[in-house]
């Protein structure tokens, strides 16, 4: 059985900061990912284009604090333009003047260049990727971890940065819980953000939209898309040919898919695809139906994430209550540091970012 002093289990934006507060401690650690890659629902393309969360606000500091530290840079989501609209399958396409917006803000190289910034000076021994925890349980005060390949870890700190409601089933799975029923109940009870969404994003020779006066915004009761966006890159605007695989900053749409998780489960990819583009050139015109790539991801399938519950339910944020289970998780040495668990922001990077930061004070 192998022994670290503190062990972190996931490897999204949670886990990957607190892996580089103990780094910079010079702490003994170790993360282990269930996936093939770092960054759970942070996904995004070679080209730079987000599958998973894409944008960030001016009121979130850690955020804005942690890009300035790592060197990575921004630039505002792209609205200018007129936004469409579809009410009905028989309903003309509506073209409307978009009105003042939230500002947003989006990162040079997608969300994932966070992720690679954040663990790329980290010793990559202390990394073990394609490595699902199967059970948890604690011994002489000793946290054991055995993993669904036989292999066991130990340690004397645990860091789960999990979904709740994939935290409560690894304790579950063992033959005695060491936690309380009231904070198994409580872990059961909160919902993943997001992670019964599904995603679509289309790439182009140029950002034609644009051209045309548009924003790249729309919006539609018809679907299979919901809402679309710009998804250009920060120097998209020239038009530049785009086909080349290796080119960082493609003219693109994106859109967040409005069926119901449950009833995509007998849509197979290809029919959505070509759902999407059909749309897409409805809204914005047949430019549109000659992409030159298409992305297309359902968190909802990712049994890492989701849980059926989710899936079942209709979106909401979680809302732990870190004060009631504080001196549990605290004579446990445990920490529990998903986005989910923020008290700020939860489901949310910025949440993700300020929980961490918080919980690495305890170091």
């Amino acid at each position: 059985m192998s022994f670290v002093e503190h062990l972190i289990i996931g490897g999204g934006i949670s886990g990957c900061v607190m892996a580089r507060h103990l780094a910079k401690r010079q702490l003994d650690f170790k993360l282990i990912e269930a996936q093939a890659t770092l960054g759970g629902r942070i996904q995004s393309t070679e080209q730079g284009l987000d599958l998973g969360p894409t944008w960030f606000w001016p009121h979130q500091h850690s955020v804005k604090a942690i890009l300035a530290e790592l060197n990575i840079g921004v630039f505002e989501q792209y609205t200018h333009g007129d936004y469409v609209y579809q009410a009905g399958p028989n309903s003309p396409i509506q073209r409307e003047r978009n009105q003042e917006e939230m500002l947003s803000h989006r990162i040079e190289g997608g969300m994932g260049a966070v992720i690679t910034a954040l663990t790329s000076p980290l010793p990559q021994e202390r990394i073990s990727l394609n490595s699902p925890a199967r059970h948890i349980t604690k011994r002489d005060d000793v946290w054991q971890v055995q993993l669904t390949n036989g292999d066991e870890l130990s340690c004397d700190h645990l860091w789960l940065a999990l979904p709740p409601r994939k935290v409560a089933p690894l304790f579950l799975a063992a033959d005695d819980c060491i936690l309380s029923d009231a904070l198994v109940s409580h872990l059961q009870a909160q919902q993943t953000w997001m992670s019964a969404q599904a995603k679509f994003v289309t790439v182009y020779d140029k950002p034609f939209w644009r051209d045309a006066g548009l924003s790249g915004q729309g919006f539609s009761r018809v679907g299979p898309m919901v809402e679309i966006n710009d998804a250009c890159g920060i120097d998209a605007y020239s038009g530049a040919d785009v086909s080349d695989d290796t080119k960082e900053s493609p003219a693109a749409l994106f859109g967040f898919i409005g069926i119901p998780a449950i009833n995509r489960q007998s849509l197979d990819e290809q029919t959505m695809i070509g759902a999407c583009v059909t749309q897409l050139g409805k809204l914005f015109g047949e430019a549109a139906l000659s992409p030159t790539s298409t992305h297309y991801v359902d968190w909802a399938s990712n049994r890492f994430i989701a849980s059926s519950a989710d899936i079942s339910e209709p979106s909401q944020h979680a809302h732990f209550d870190q004060t009631r289970f504080k001196t549990e998780l605290k004579d446990l040495k445990l920490g529990l540091i998903g986005s989910e668990f923020s008290q700020t922001e939860p489901g949310y990077i910025a949440g993700a970012i300020d929980h961490v930061n918080d919980q690495s004070l305890e170091l």
